[in-house]
């Protein structure tokens, strides 16, 4: 499943770069490394060319297991064995705006028993005081995406515990010092999202042979979209324009003269139509169709509604027609006072996977190529 879809999936969504965030190998239900793990994870990687040029793993608790200098992870991981370390940073650039992208490692030093070892992240002063390094770096950023294992506070278990920077500092005060709006994860096996104190925390279930679950993220007009996606079950898209009212980022204003999906199909998309509805249920606007945007194969697009009143929410759903079937993709909307009716927009698609309890990021950002920047710990 994970060579399908490295060697299919990748090719058709394109994304320009993917992250692991953990757990890539069972490790004998963390009790002990296995080399033949490591080294299949490895073979798989290679056989499907995939490099440090567009690919990024991190720690998850169950690779870091009875190895504590994460030897396995060093040696046979794309980060590990390219930059000898656990923690990464890089960064995108575009003519309007900035982007950082910082992968943390979570996975704790150490496990006193094996409740700690299912359940809790950790983050000591060194490794804090390499993510606060960064934040500094990327202070200026428009945005900064944050990766990592484990969820940050996940009741009743679930959480990081996170000790103090050099600048007494816990990961919780930096996230909101340095206004970091987004932060992934697994470990959970579930598809969650959940806001605490600005933070959007977006979690992915696991990624196996039974499951091959992978999330779609974009990032249109500085705006965050995202979905669930399946190895193999196509066609796949996403509403991206108009925002979500789960991500909507006052801070930047949005463009609504315009409806815009993002859309995959390895045999083609037939059709796109869109309508509105009131929460109720009841439809606002009739099916209309949208077009194929002539300057990228993947992005259709359309006039949008206008007739919709500010502060309300409404339901917009579109209807996704390819050769392999046809899917129905919806979003609450919540028309906002600060309107942009100039449009400038990038889009960042992120694929999150977990395997294990792996989620792998993939991230497609147009036109440049990617900018890379990467950090020891």
């Amino acid at each position: 499943m994970f060579s399908k879809f490295l060697n299919e999936t990748n090719k058709i969504i394109k994304p320009l770069f993917i992250i692991h965030t953990g757990d890539i190998v069972d490790a004998d239900n963390g009790r002990a490394q296995n080399l033949e793990e490591w080294q299949n994870y490895n073979k798989t990687l290679s056989e499907n060319k995939i490099n440090s040029s567009f690919y990024v793993d991190l720690v998850g608790n169950h690779d870091g297991s009875e190895d504590p200098h994460y030897s396995y992870f060093i040696n046979y991981s794309i980060t590990g064995s390219e930059y000898k370390t656990t923690q990464i940073s890089f960064n995108h650039s575009f003519s309007f705006g900035n982007y950082a992208f910082i992968g943390i490692n979570t996975a704790k030093d150490s496990y006193d028993n094996l409740f700690d070892f299912a359940f809790g992240g950790f983050l000591n002063t060194e490794e804090l005081d390499w993510y606060e390094n960064e934040l500094e770096n990327y202070k200026d950023y428009d945005n900064i995406f944050v990766f990592g294992h484990h969820p940050p506070l996940f009741p009743p278990y679930y959480r990081i515990i996170s000790n103090l920077s050099s600048t007494g500092k816990t990961f919780y005060d930096l996230n909101k010092d340095y206004h970091v709006n987004y932060y992934f994860c697994g470990h959970i096996h579930s598809n969650y999202i959940q806001k605490n104190d600005g933070l959007n925390t977006i979690i992915t279930d696991n990624f196996d042979d039974k499951n091959g679950t992978y999330r779609i993220v974009v990032i249109d007009d500085n705006q965050l979209s995202t979905s669930i996606e399946f190895i193999g079950k196509w066609p796949q898209g996403l509403i991206i324009s108009p925002p979500s009212l789960n991500f909507y980022d006052s801070q930047f204003k949005i463009d609504l003269e315009k409806i815009h999906v993002l859309a995959w199909d390895p045999k083609g998309i037939v059709s796109i139509e869109w309508s509105v509805y009131f929460e109720s249920g009841k439809q606002f606007t009739s099916w209309t169709s949208l077009q194929r945007n002539h300057e990228s194969e993947l992005l259709w697009e359309g006039d949008f509604c206008k007739d919709l009143s500010y502060e309300n929410n409404y339901i917009v759903k579109v209807k996704i027609e390819g050769n392999s079937g046809q899917i129905i993709r919806e979003i609450i909307f919540n028309v906002p006072m600060n309107i942009n009716y100039e449009l400038i927009y990038i889009i960042l698609t992120a694929l999150v996977i977990g395997i294990i309890a792996m989620p792998i990021i993939i991230i497609i950002l147009y036109p440049k190529e990617i900018l890379k920047k990467k950090n020891k710990l």
